[in-house]
């Protein structure tokens, strides 16, 4: 079949206006990431080459001076900045019970034990509140003389009384606590999104084969939520790493001495207590590549588990 001239003109015609629309939407797509692109190069990735900056130069009063890369080699034979990642790794030991604490208690809810709906709104009820009031709460509560101790006091007949803020042996596990309980409400919803993408049936079918409450759990929900687990191991990690600062400066400012210090606030401390920028930014710098580094591994893990799933 030969097409006439003025047919091969309009099919051409044709191709050409798609490909002139498609260019104009490729344009339009663009302008229209111009502003983001600017405010990720503004807020992110310049105050990121000006902290680089800042490290490798010190203050003298208020004349800073280039000294290359001494803020990192003092860092090294700093025994306050070791103490400071030493805390860090000793947090993270409680990583498990992050993860999983939140698990368990989302499933409950999930099965729809009795009083589900309070339960739910009640555990979520403390992710809403600012972390500073958090603090403050807390603080009050754990005083010596304040209600907690009361009741410890009324139950071991007055022999008990810990110091839970002034005792550096409890002051980092108290603080960690704390925490788990502010954001445990953000776990079980996180849980929640998730265990809803797994079909009914296959819990119907556990229950109908004799499957009790933790061997579901353990069979089904762990194997089915890998991916989930991860995303929510990298939150509770850069929780325990770089959000802890609202706790610790409502709640002991790193103290007694340097027991409940973390690197997030050692930085502010550095910079803005000492007055030192170029070593507080450089401390700042470390932590970020110690969170990146942890958080690339688990997102690997991440991906891992969601393609094997």
């Amino acid at each position: 079949m030969i097409l006439s001239d003025k047919t091969v003109r309009l099919v051409r015609k044709a191709g050409t206006l798609r490909v002139s629309r498609r260019r104009s939407d490729y344009l339009w797509g663009a302008l229209f990431t111009v502003p983001s692109i600017i405010l990720i190069l503004a807020f992110k990735y310049w105050p990121l080459c000006f902290g680089i900056f800042n490290s490798l130069r010190a203050w003298a009063g208020t004349e800073p001076h280039y000294v290359g890369l001494a803020n990192y080699a003092r860092m090294l034979s700093d025994p306050m900045v070791h103490q400071t990642f030493l805390n860090a790794l000793k947090t993270a030991l409680t990583l498990p019970a992050w993860i999983l604490l939140p698990m368990v208690v989302a499933f409950l809810v999930y099965q729809r034990t009795p009083a589900w709906q309070f339960f739910r709104v009640v555990f979520f009820l403390p992710y809403t509140i600012s972390p500073v009031i958090v603090g403050l709460i807390w603080r009050q509560i754990l005083h010596v003389q304040g209600p907690l101790n009361a009741l410890v006091r009324a139950i071991s007949a007055g022999a008990l009384s810990p110091a839970w803020l002034g005792d550096k042996h409890l002051v980092l596990w108290t603080i960690d606590a704390v925490v788990l309980w502010s954001i445990f409400g953000f776990g079980i919803v996180t849980y929640l999104a998730g265990m809803a993408t797994i079909e009914e049936e296959i819990f119907d079918a556990a229950a109908i084969d004799g499957a009790g409450f933790w061997t579901r759990l353990a069979r089904i929900v762990v194997p089915m939520l890998r991916p989930v687990m991860g995303y929510w191991a990298i939150i509770c990690t850069a929780g325990m790493l770089v959000w802890m600062f609202p706790y610790l400066h409502s709640m002991t400012r790193g103290g007694p001495g340097f027991a409940s210090m973390l690197p997030d606030y050692l930085v502010y401390t550095v910079a803005f207590t000492f007055m030192e920028p170029g070593y507080g930014t450089a401390i700042g710098l470390v932590l970020f590549l110690f969170v990146a580094v942890i958080s690339g591994f688990q997102v690997r893990y991440m991906y891992l588990s969601g393609t094997k799933r």
